[in-house]
């Protein structure tokens, strides 16, 4: 063997001969390494995921042999079992995964001349999937556990919790369906109050489910280090984003998605895209977002992005129908609980023909009222006939329930994301925030006004002071008054203490500021000049502070992707050339804008400046909007 480098013809030292044969081994390691990513055994290369799937609809549907649908390595076990699969799953292939980064920082140490036999290799045979770099990381198809609500929420939950509790990277998708869809349709902690379904039957002394639903969302939470997103196609934007930053975290991530079924929800095939939107609406299936790694608090960390109207308890909609007449008529309706659970044949039981007009309160005004107010009156809702007339529908006792229920799960959640303040705490904080709000203003404007005062006081005797000062210093009576006018220009005055003032506590206006010194106006050098003390300057504002940019879309370039409008169908309206127009922007948030704005696929929606200069994180969003103004 002839040395690289040196002399040619002369053996290599045993040193070179040992670090070429290294060489040689971590290029044999790279290559196959290359193999494996690019053709392997499949000759098809890596696989950009594996997927561990509980028995169900989604595993009958895909698993008849040889047209599984899935291009990626797939297995199917027993109906609980997909997260401990996985769990298994990963770990040998996070094994294989630090195997080939090992040989790739070999090769890394190799040429930076910084490989040690005994330091290097000790410190590789420890690496773990936990000491991954970023890059490595991302480079790590991941591993995926699905199964229906029944596999993960019911009898499966103890293999989710498990996986949740244990750290590790894995991604769950629960499809969400609200009962055992697979074997008939039977009950399960994931449907609603009053669903009807096998085991859940309506009859004289039950009328369908009677418990709450089970919300993982929520328990999700309470394992404190996994990423949670709960949507569903109702929302594409919430949905695609959300699971993009679930992969990216290094943390568990749990994707709860309500899934219709028309089979066992009584919809047609075609509706599960509209069924998942009024679910959304009507708060029965809102989107969530944990994220651990978003903040230090519990509020930083859950976004209710995503939902309609967030402040209020109901969004709204218009109801068009055809009158006695005949003629085009609408109206602006909550969107309850009852106007989605109508539409579907699991709670049609629940609404029969309202006869008459008495005792009749509508839905929302019903749910609001206490038991005492609601006596016997009975709610309905409004639903349109076979010809768009307008026609009222009582509604049962188990679909209020329900919808107290739906209620007070987004009351909670609102809490937990201090987009509201628990009623039995606002009292008393808004109670104590404006009394030192006004004990702070008091103070201020007392000290203001003192000083302006002395100013008023001593100003021009200060003034005098000087003028005599320079007179007796003369002395000889040469200088004339001009003269002493203008040392008295020229001298420097003792500055009266500054007036801080917090512009804060007066608004959005500009902040109090102190008067500006007066100055000893120069007389004409004549014998009859006479010394003149100026008011105080006024202090000019700043318009260009103040300027307002009203927020606007460009609405001939609109695509009409309902995004902005599912967002906030208040602020946002489609006008006669069904392009979406800002009707409002008093009528949401800044904070919307900005969303909308993200959300638009052409960018057309530009924010401005923000309404509300008290919007929570609002220097975030005015971040945030900038590339869109």
């Amino acid at each position: 063997m002839t040395a690289v480098g040196g002399r040619l013809g002369l053996p290599l030292d045993a040193r070179k001969q040992t670090r070429v044969q290294r060489i040689a081994a971590r290029i044999k390691e790279l290559k196959h390494l290359k193999w494996l990513y690019e053709e392997g055994p499949s000759g098809n290369g890596r696989a950009y995921l594996g997927l561990t799937n509980s028995t169900g609809c989604s595993s009958v549907w895909a698993s008849t042999y040889p047209y599984n649908p899935y291009p990626f390595p797939w297995v199917n076990h027993l109906f609980q079992d997909a997260p401990s699969i996985a769990i298994g799953i990963f770990e040998g292939h996070m094994r294989k995964m630090a195997d080939g980064f090992i040989a790739v920082r070999r090769a890394e140490a190799e040429l930076a001349g910084q490989y040690s036999a005994e330091k290097t290799e000790a410190e590789l045979a420890k690496l773990n999937w936990h000491a991954f770099t970023d890059e490595e990381f991302h480079l790590c198809p991941p591993i995926i556990a699905v199964g229906g609500d029944g596999a993960m929420m019911d009898i499966g939950f103890q293999n989710l919790s498990r996986l949740m509790a244990s750290g590790k990277p894995l991604r769950v998708v629960v499809l969400d369906t609200q009962v055992y869809s697979n074997t008939g349709g039977q009950a399960c902690t994931s449907g609603y109050t009053g669903q009807v379904s096998d085991m859940a039957m309506f009859g004289k002394g039950q009328h369908g489910k009677t418990e709450v639903r089970k919300e993982l969302s929520l328990i999700t939470m309470a394992h404190r280090g996994v990423y949670l997103l709960q949507s569903s196609q109702a929302t594409a934007s919430h949905l695609i984003g959300g699971v993009l930053r679930g992969l990216q975290s290094r943390r568990p991530a749990v994707f709860v998605l309500n899934s219709p079924c028309p089979t066992e929800h009584g919809t047609a095939d075609d509706r599960a895209t509209k069924a998942a939107r009024m679910a959304l609406e009507c708060r029965a299936f809102p989107c969530v977002e944990y994220d651990p790694d978003a903040g230090e608090t519990l509020a930083d960390r859950l976004n209710l992005d995503g939902n309609p109207a967030i402040e209020d308890d109901w969004p709204t909609y218009s109801l068009n129908y055809l009158d006695d007449d005949g003629k085009q008529q609408s109206m602006e309706l909550p969107m309850t609980v009852a106007d989605w659970a109508a539409t579907e044949g699991r709670f049609k039981k629940h609404f029969r023909p309202a006869m008459g007009d008495e005792d009749m309160v509508p839905f929302a005004e019903f749910v609001a009222m206490s038991e005492d107010e609601r006596g016997d009156l009975n709610p309905f809702i409004y639903v349109l006939d076979s010809e768009g007339k307008l026609r009222r529908m009582q509604v049962s006792s188990e679909m209020v329930l329900l919808a107290e229920d739906r209620l007070n799960f987004w009351t909670q959640l609102k809490q937990l994301a201090s987009v509201e303040v628990a009623e039995s705490a606002r009292g008393g904080v808004e109670a104590d925030m404006e009394a030192e709000f006004d004990a702070r203003l008091a103070l201020v404007k007392a000290e203001y006004e003192a000083k302006l005062r002395e100013l008023r006081i001593h100003y021009p005797q200060m003034v005098a002071r000087r003028m005599a000062e320079s007179l007796l210093q003369t002395g000889d009576g040469s200088q004339t008054v001009a003269d002493v006018l203008r040392r008295a220009q020229d001298s420097k005055l003792e500055p009266l203490a500054e007036v801080n003032v917090d512009a804060s506590l007066f608004g959005n206006g500009a902040a109090a500021k102190p008067a500006a010194p007066a100055t000893v106006a120069a007389a004409a050098p004549t014998a009859s000049a006479t010394a003149v003390v100026e008011a105080p300057a006024a202090v000019e504002d700043d318009d260009d502070d103040d300027m307002e940019v009203e927020a606007y879309i460009e609405s001939a370039r609109c695509t009409t992707c309902n995004e902005c409008t599912n967002l906030n169908g208040k602020m946002f309206a489609y006008n006669d050339l069904k392009q979406a127009e800002i009707v409002d922007p008093k009528a949401g948030t800044f904070q919307q804008l900005v969303k909308a704005a993200e959300a638009c696929p052409v960018a057309i929606i530009h924010p401005g400046t923000p309404l509300n200069p008290k919007e929570r994180d609002l220097a975030k969003w005015i971040k945030r909007a900038e590339p869109f103004n």
